[in-house]
């Protein structure tokens, strides 16, 4: 007997991690054309990003990051299998431990997920996620979807910081640091994110074949019309198609203040100094 496909109207964010959408992709096995995948630090305007771009009527956001697929021995925190510092802390040490102990053709159960959820709500559309745990892995991720895009969008390091201070600080039970010095693993693994990215831009033919988008935080708030136009070019997407009230977006890099002239971000500032220099915030 055929998969009968589950009511659409249910939960997506349940169903995607329930055997279903697994076994449907699996029968199906067609994988999202050039799917698109949105990379960054987090905290760094990457949901309202999402946001919009969901809501073009040839744009389909998979529900939540699909960290639990990215890293199934690793995420969440609090069932982790294996014992590791926060991503923050060492990123490419983290995402080294969660590729080496990936189960055997664990990358068929990612496609299959995706494929899966694409077949239900897909209808052809274009095929987007969004996570700040795969930012170190895009080699990996070219392996699995050899015609994989990417779209980058940064934000200014204080903002992300504080942003991260005040959702994560305290939050693992295992880890245990001052403020001071969670702040400074945060402005490191912002520094890193960025040189991370641009060491892939340099050594991959991304840009070259059209494979890789860059903005910032700070653009999307300033100029929004004029980036949707960018995008609407790079999706070759209809031109207005966006149905999202681009009034409502401002800026909330203003709640980190005068950091340049704060001594307390000294330390962070040395720490990001390349990065910062690179995207021209400095």
């Amino acid at each position: 007997m055929a998969n009968r496909l589950p009511n659409r109207h249910l939960n997506k964010e349940r169903l995607v991690t329930s055997s279903i959408v697994l076994k449907i992709g699996a029968s199906i096995n067609r994988v999202p054309k050039q799917p698109i995948f949105i990379v960054g630090t987090g905290r760094n305007g990457s949901t309202l990003l999402v946001k919009i771009l969901g809501s073009h009527s040839e744009l389909i956001s998979f529900p939540g990051e699909a960290n639990q697929l990215w890293h199934p021995k690793l995420f969440p925190d609090d069932k982790a299998e294996i014992e590791v510092p926060p991503i923050e802390v060492d990123p490419q040490y983290f995402t080294k431990v969660s590729l080496d102990n990936w189960p055997p053709e664990h990358p068929n159960k990612i496609r299959h997920t995706f494929s899966g959820y694409y077949a239900i709500w897909g209808k052809g559309r274009i095929f987007v996620l969004k996570s700040a745990m795969i930012s170190f892995m895009i080699p990996k991720i070219l392996d699995v979807f050899p015609d994989a895009r990417f779209i980058h969008i940064y934000r200014s390091g204080p903002s992300v910081i504080e942003s991260y201070f005040k959702k994560n600080f305290g939050k693992y039970s295992h880890f245990s640091c001052s403020e001071e010095e969670y702040r400074l693993i945060c402005a490191r693994y912002w520094n890193s994110c960025i040189m991370e990215i641009e060491r892939v831009k340099e050594n991959m033919p991304l840009q070259s074949e059209q494979a890789f988008f860059e903005l910032s935080y700070e653009e999307l708030c300033v100029s929004p019309k004029k980036l949707l136009d960018q995008l609407t070019r790079y999706f070759d997407l209809e031109d207005g198609d966006f149905d999202f009230d681009i009034s409502q977006i401002e800026s909330r890099n203003y709640k980190v203040g005068d950091y340049m002239a704060d001594d307390k971000w000294q330390e962070c500032l040395v720490a990001m100094e390349p990065a910062l220099k690179l995207k021209g915030y400095i």
